[in-house]
């Protein structure tokens, strides 16, 4: 086990665990601070949204961090995407030249593949963010709706899963901060700016079925506005996106 320390972050590296959030819902339980990171190098047990799979082979930055925000239980919508443009920015500074992109609720892409996914849970004041990022190359599961893409495959091949987490860890925190006081707004209009389905027709996935239409815009509390052929518009709060076409 290795612990180091940076500002208000301090994050524990593992080699093996079921998964960096069952380590960070561990030390929530015992009173650990916000900002309190937990890096696993291979998990066992790895999880995404909707309770799916996630590839947690060695290579890739397995990463769960700890907050306990000041905000309203209305609110904690807004750390989904501010995980996700703190992730973006720190993937796009180490794959020069590569499109690196957001897809909504809070996926990560490059080059059109999907090359990090994020999970959130709240419970008890506290949110645990789980990050997983491909950084060593990985097969697409099976299913998947987009392949896997990774670091290596776009040619960043000195980033390493610790020097990733730390430096994204450190944008997050530095994010909620800015939340914090000025609110969803602001996140909301720099989202659009790498939003890689702006416009394009997507299908979202809800239960048994499925809605398709223009990705229009993005509403004032995180949902999906997506537009049909008929002009309707539908909110969307939660669901599986599929993109048709490329990104």
């Amino acid at each position: 086990m290795m612990v180091q320390s940076a500002g208000a972050v301090r994050i524990t590296a593992v080699d093996i665990a079921t998964s960096s959030s069952d380590l960070a819902w561990e030390a929530a339980a015992d009173g650990a601070p916000s900002g309190s990171g937990f890096l696993v190098g291979e998990q066992t047990a790895g999880r995404g949204r909707r309770g799916a799979g996630w590839s947690s082979a060695r290579g890739g930055m397995y990463f769960s961090l700890l907050l306990r925000p000041s905000l309203a239980a209305a609110d904690l919508f807004g750390l989904s995407f501010i995980a996700s443009l703190a992730i973006r920015e720190e993937l796009a500074r180490r794959i020069d030249g590569h499109k690196v992109a957001v897809k909504w609720p809070n996926d990560v892409l490059a080059n059109g593949g999907k090359i990090c996914g994020i999970l959130l849970e709240a419970r008890d004041h506290a949110v645990v963010i789980g990050t997983g990022v491909n950084i060593a190359a990985v097969n697409t599961a099976p299913g998947s709706k987009l392949p896997a893409i990774s670091m290596h495959d776009l040619g960043s091949v000195t980033t390493t899963p610790d020097l990733l987490a730390s430096a994204y860890a450190a944008n997050l925190m530095a994010r909620l901060d800015d939340y914090e006081r000025d609110g969803f707004a602001p996140i909301r209009e720099e989202w659009l700016s790498h939003c890689g389905h702006l416009d394009a027709t997507l299908k979202v996935g809800q239960g048994d079925s499925i809605i398709s239409g223009r990705f229009a815009d993005l509403g004032h509390d995180g949902t999906m506005h997506l537009e049909d052929e008929q002009g309707r518009r539908h909110t969307i709060t939660t669901g599986d996106v599929e993109l048709m076409g490329t990104v």
